[in-house]
């Protein structure tokens, strides 16, 4: 090893940072005398020791081992400072004679060393001297503390008389609150017996005089409601003669209310055909009339005129046939309307007939609307109109043929 390199070891680094260490005033308070002597024999010792070493016939792994153990104990000594365990610091002292071991082996010239005795008892001495002043100042601090606990307990003393004093006192007066509280106590018992006593004769005699009435009453409330129950049975026997002439109003409404719906869609149907008819046969008379003014024309042209009749016979049969299913739809609806008058208003004209009058009545009525030989359908076929109206296209188009042969 080079003696820069031997210079340069983090070894001295470690012996530094111990020697800083063991310096502070916070660890040497907690030690005690013998580890704080040896910590500090220990490290002039590894510094002498360094110091006569000869570099170049030292190896590299022997400063690097010294330096772990170094280290290895100043770990131990921080570790005591912070939990206060003694463990640590006989771990660092191992540590640190591990070390010791190792510097011992270093190779050293065969010269005087400035290792002084003396100094080293000096500072003994002096590490002595330090420790006793700090004791003496523990013991003036406890010293006190003890004059202030004295104090503290005479007056705690004081104070406990005191209480005790007062404790007498309230159990004298809780003595004597005791039998104040019996006296008062037996007298208001006995009163509230007395009270007691006069409150149940007089409750039992209110309660039989109750009772007898509410007898009384309830007797009285049966016969009357035995007088009344006759005559809510009149009344409600009336309501329910009443109720049977409301039901068939509305029975009879239920039966004929379809015949309404019916009749009511057929008149919409006819309007609707009604309305066709009226377009179709405003677009025939169009047609026509148009055809009649254009014969009085210069330009006279037949074969449009008869194309033009042939539409407005065309458009006959669509209007002839909206005509025809308009006027059924519309009597259709009168017979739907008129079945619906009949069956509404034939319990009114029946009422003060005979019962077995109304039956036959009812059933006839029963044979005409529900039986299979009703109103029928193909008498509302109106041929006539669909013969008229092809006879009156027949007369218009013979009168206008001498017309178109001009």
């Amino acid at each position: 090893m080079t003696p820069t390199e031997f210079e340069n070891h983090q070894v001295f680094e470690k012996l530094e940072q111990i020697e800083s260490r063991i310096k502070e005033k916070e660890l040497r308070e907690l030690i005690g005398v013998d580890s704080l002597n040896f910590f500090d024999t220990a490290t002039s010792y590894f510094r002498d020791r360094l110091k006569l070493t000869i570099p170049s016939i030292v190896q590299d792994t022997e400063l690097s081992t010294i330096s772990t153990e170094l280290e290895n104990s100043l770990a131990q000594i921080n570790a005591f400072v912070g939990n206060k365990n003694q463990g640590h610091i006989t771990n660092a002292t191992n540590h640190l004679y591990t070390a010791i071991n190792r510097v011992r082996n270093l190779p050293l010239p065969f010269s005087k060393n400035d290792f002084n005795f003396s100094k080293n008892i000096a500072n003994f001495e002096k590490i002595i001297k330090e420790k006793y002043s700090e004791l003496e100042e523990e013991n003036k601090i406890l010293k006190k503390e003890f004059l202030a606990l004295t104090e503290k307990l005479k007056t705690t003393d004081t104070d406990l008389e005191t209480i005790n004093s007062l404790l007498n006192q309230k159990e004298l007066e809780l003595q004597n609150l005791n039998n104040t509280f019996q006296t008062n106590f037996d007298s208001i018992k006995a009163t509230a017996t007395q009270n007691y006593e006069q409150d149940r004769t007089s409750f039992r005699v209110e309660f039989d005089t109750s009772k007898k009435a509410l007898i009384d009453e309830v007797e009285k409330l049966k016969t009357e409601i035995n007088t009344g129950t006759d005559q809510i049975i009149k009344d409600l026997e009336t309501k329910l003669e009443e109720a049977k002439k409301i039901v068939g109003v509305v029975s009879d409404k239920a039966v004929t209310g379809n015949y309404q719906i019916i009749a009511n869609s057929h008149k919409k149907t006819a309007d609707v055909f009604r309305i066709i008819a009226i377009i179709l046969m405003i677009g025939l008379s169009g047609i026509l009339i148009f055809t009649i003014w254009d014969i009085s024309g210069d330009n006279y042209d037949w074969t449009k005129s008869l194309i033009r009749i042939l539409a407005a016979a065309a458009l006959s049969y669509p209007a002839t046939y909206a005509a025809r299913e308009s006027s059924k739809h519309r009597k259709l609806e009168i017979l739907n309307r008129k079945a619906e008058l009949e069956l509404t208003a034939i319990n009114p004209f029946i009422e003060l007939l005979p019962e077995e009058k109304k039956q036959e009545i009812k059933e006839k009525l029963v044979d005409k609307y529900f039986g299979n030989h009703g109103t029928s359908l193909n008498d509302l076929d109106d041929k006539k109109d669909e013969d008229v109206s092809i006879g009156t296209i027949e007369r218009i188009i013979k009168t206008l043929l001498p017309f178109i042969n001009k």
